[in-house]
């Protein structure tokens, strides 16, 4: 692998992610992780970067790898020739749609995004990187329902928001 191509979209799940509380802040940090693991050419197996594939994503589009960040989101890569695509960054559920729609794709152009050279001296060597994002969030706060207060905060927020965007 010679190049790594993180798409837009991407990019853009990520800061969306870090604005989402703990869990939030977990995943972005999660697939950054991947992404850095991924650009050094050190990272070349999930034990690596503290993230495991799934096991389907491989069976609907050729070298198509998916990794499972947690809290139901996964971040899937693609390889054509000596580079690697990052083209979709969501849940389970959207990426099984992105997976569904592109079943058929053979190339990827790049369009908006960001291309990274792969460094070769490094792509030889095992580089473990730390996660202590599993310690932070405890399952608890993941999948407990919001309180009536805590939904009435976030809509109001949302419809000001709206508001805001209007004038």
């Amino acid at each position: 692998m010679k190049f790594l191509y993180v798409s837009k979209k991407v990019e853009d799940s990520i800061e969306v992610l870090k604005k989402t509380g703990k869990a939030g802040k977990c995943l972005a940090k999660k697939a950054t992780d991947v992404i850095d693991g991924l650009a050094s050419g050190a990272a070349k197996h999930p034990p690596d970067i503290n993230v495991t594939f799934t096991k389907y994503g491989e069976k609907r589009i050729k070298q198509c790898r998916k990794y499972d960040l947690g809290c139901g989101y996964r971040l899937i890569t693609v390889q054509r020739g000596e580079t690697v695509f990052i083209p979709f960054l969501g849940t389970h559920d959207s990426c099984h749609r992105w997976l569904e729609t592109n079943s058929q794709l053979k190339d990827f152009t790049t369009g908006a995004g960001r291309k990274i050279s792969i460094p070769e001296d490094n792509q030889g060597e095992v580089h473990q990187q730390e996660s202590d994002c599993d310690d932070q969030i405890a399952d608890d706060d993941v999948f407990r329902t919001p309180t009536e207060k805590e939904l009435r905060f976030v809509f109001s927020g949302l419809i000001q928001g709206i508001k805001h965007r209007s004038q």
